[in-house]
């Protein structure tokens, strides 16, 4: 509750501070960003923002500065958008699609530096993901990622083969020293190249793949324990997915 009402107090005072104007953010209806497309949607306090559809586009337009959700639904399945206006009217998003039937990745949280530091353990994720779908074995290691983010304030597009970090939801940059704050978060990613490195040699997945990378706050010591703790699948897919590169 205390945290509650400092965090209500520090929006309140930056709306004093600066000068608001209304902004009109735009996002895509569509599945790979929602889960679902959206037929309706009810916003949560419509004095902090106000939203409406038309065709595959949703548009929300700033009123006030603060913190809302804002739920979307096509009728039977509903996702949801923590929506944060601030001060100025400027709107950041962070969506929380329906996950219906996606692929889900978990992603865990490891111990460094003697157990004195976390990090977030993206491609130690993605290497269980791609060794469960036989698509890489477990002597291989991954020296490339190359995808479009649906979710870019959670994680960003890829940058030189790399994960990128996200934001806060209210839009602030996270650093590698403040990972943590993505516990808990979702983001789907469009895989458009895979680059791994087998016995000396790499070797590209051609597979392109839609993802979406649940990432939980639970910290583990070692990999072992993490791939004992991640979910199976069972799904089987032909292992012909590799060329040279």
């Amino acid at each position: 509750m205390l945290k509650q009402m400092l965090e209500d107090r520090d929006v309140t005072s930056g709306c004093i501070k600066t000068s608001f104007q209304q902004h009109v953010y735009k996002m895509q209806n569509c599945i790979e960003v929602l889960g679902i497309e959206t037929k309706s949607l009810q916003v949560e306090n419509d004095q902090i923002v106000t939203g409406y559809i038309v065709d595959q586009s949703i548009f929300l337009k700033s009123l006030q500065c603060g913190k809302t959700n804002i739920a979307f639904t096509d009728g039977v399945n509903k996702a949801t958008v923590q929506v944060f206006v601030r001060p100025s009217g400027e709107i950041v998003v962070e969506a929380k699609p329906y996950l219906g039937d996606a692929e889900i990745v978990l992603v865990y949280y490891r111990t460094i530096l003697a157990d004195t530091a976390i990090a977030i353990d993206l491609k130690g994720a993605l290497k269980h993901y791609l060794v469960t779908h036989q698509m890489m074995n477990n002597d291989d290691s991954i020296a490339e990622v190359h995808y479009q983010s649906m979710h870019p304030k959670v994680l960003k597009d890829s940058y030189a083969g790399n994960f990128i970090l996200g934001c806060y939801p209210d839009g602030r940059e996270i650093t590698n020293a403040e990972e943590y704050a993505l516990a808990n978060r979702l983001a789907t990613l469009k895989f458009s190249k895979i680059v791994i490195q087998q016995q000396g040699i790499k070797k590209m997945i051609v597979l392109k793949m839609l993802l979406t990378f649940m990432i939980t706050d639970h910290v583990f010591v070692n990999n072992e324990e993490i791939l004992d703790c991640l979910i199976e699948d069972t799904i089987k897919q032909e292992p012909s997915h590799l060329m040279l590169v």
